[in-house]
């Protein structure tokens, strides 16, 4: 049995930043995850506003800067049409008013090195089995490594796991959960010199398509509805990397190195609406909690500041010798209305950026044009979309379509 004050289980974004947060202020920290190593990723990760301040508060930003690729502006058009609106982030009253667009392994490996920089340990192949309460103030977690039993114990438990969280399904955690229609093709191109400035957006019915700068490649998304993956996969690569130079050519001579659909990774997402987020001596966050659609890029970002917001909770119980329920809820009262209103907004959004309906459509683009021509509508847009607010009035909402 190896004793700590703080097991959290999942080496992703969120996990490693609670866990550098945590084990800076001086805990016995240890990471559970599932996983061999970290692998270079086949897609961009694109920080905003709100996680970039997280970042900040964790005093990691400095690190993470250097790793990506900044810009203020994201144009959208419409495919084979003309363009909708330029968004314009620096319009924000926000100390960091723009996007920051890294590779994920990138800067998953900076925060395993300020993680491990604060004394905290990671053991990787070992996944998380089960946990249980001694009823002497720790959890027992039971896991498994290269196929031998191997237990821990600790004050508080996190769970870090993603959207199919181990730990929430332990926990016996009630959970909705909302299968979405889209698929979401990813992939790292060549860099592009003229997306070094801005990044691109392009919609028409049934698609969209986004062209993001990282530090030295471009990072491609591409959305479809998912009964149609299989005829998409099936017309072929070669056909594929011709579609998104017909939409963008500017990229045309960056997707040299993309030779197969092994070089593009995938997702199909679904919402996760946990009933709770915290237990007795344990809590929960990310997409463990709040998996959404990814229309606003926000999943890392909510993370992040989960991360900081469990980080100063869990301080608080150290302090107060009380991890129940009832001392962890002041992180879940901290977060859940924020991440609700970014789950409900992302959806929102998918349904006019990405819908097949004519209507929908249409709609979408009307709105679109109305934010890009009044300064005011877009900072309204901006703040909700970059995290910055958690809600918006009947009066604003309304603004976007009259």
């Amino acid at each position: 049995m190896e004793d700590y004050d703080v097991v959290i289980v999942g080496a992703g974004i969120g996990g490693l930043a609670f866990g550098s947060a945590i084990a800076s202020k001086g805990r016995q920290v240890c990471l559970l995850e599932a996983k061999p190593g970290l692998n270079p990723s086949k897609r961009g990760l694109t920080l905003q506003p709100n996680g970039l301040e997280a970042l900040q508060k964790l005093r990691l930003l400095d690190r993470v800067v250097r790793i990506g690729a900044k810009i203020s502006r994201v144009t959208w058009r419409e495919i084979g049409g003309g363009l909708l609106a330029t968004l314009d982030y620096s319009i924000l009253d926000h100390y960091h008013n723009y996007l920051l667009t890294v590779v994920p392994s990138e800067l998953e490996q900076v925060l395993r090195d300020a993680f491990s920089d604060a004394g905290g340990t990671i053991y990787e192949s070992t996944f998380f089995r089960e946990v249980r309460r001694t009823g002497l103030g720790r959890v027992e977690l039971k896991a498994e490594r290269d196929g031998s039993p191997v237990e821990f114990s600790a004050r508080v438990i996190v769970g870090a796991d993603g959207e199919k969280s181990r730990v929430r399904q332990a926990l016996k955690i009630p959970v909705r959960l909302t299968e979405y229609r889209d698929h979401f093709f990813f992939m790292l191109a060549g860099p592009v010199v003229s997306l070094q400035r801005e990044a691109r957006q392009y919609l028409a019915r049934g698609r969209m398509v986004g062209f993001f700068p990282t530090l030295g490649s471009t990072y491609i998304f591409y959305y479809l509805h998912s009964r149609k993956v299989e005829e998409f996969r099936a017309r072929g690569f070669q056909s594929f990397k011709k579609e998104l130079a017909s939409i963008e050519p500017e990229v045309s001579d960056s997707l040299g190195g993309l030779g197969s659909w092994d070089d593009v990774a995938h997702s199909s997402n679904r919402r996760v609406d946990a009933e709770n987020w915290v237990a007795g001596q344990a809590a929960l966050l990310g997409d463990a909690v709040h998996a959404l659609d990814p229309s606003w890029a926000q999943g890392a970002n909510l993370a992040l500041q989960d991360a900081v917001a469990l980080a100063r909770t869990i301080e608080t119980c150290f302090d107060m010798n009380d991890f129940s329920a009832k001392a962890l809820k002041r992180y879940e009262d901290e977060r859940r209305q924020q991440a609700e209103f970014v789950q409900n907004g992302a959806e929102r959004t998918a349904q006019l950026t990405a819908t097949e309906s004519r209507f929908y459509h249409w709609l979408g683009k009307r709105i679109l044009l109305r934010t890009g021509r009044n300064r005011e509508l877009m900072r309204v847009a901006l703040q909700a979309s970059s995290g910055l607010t958690d809600h918006l009035t009947i009066r604003e909402r309304m603004r976007f379509l009259i």
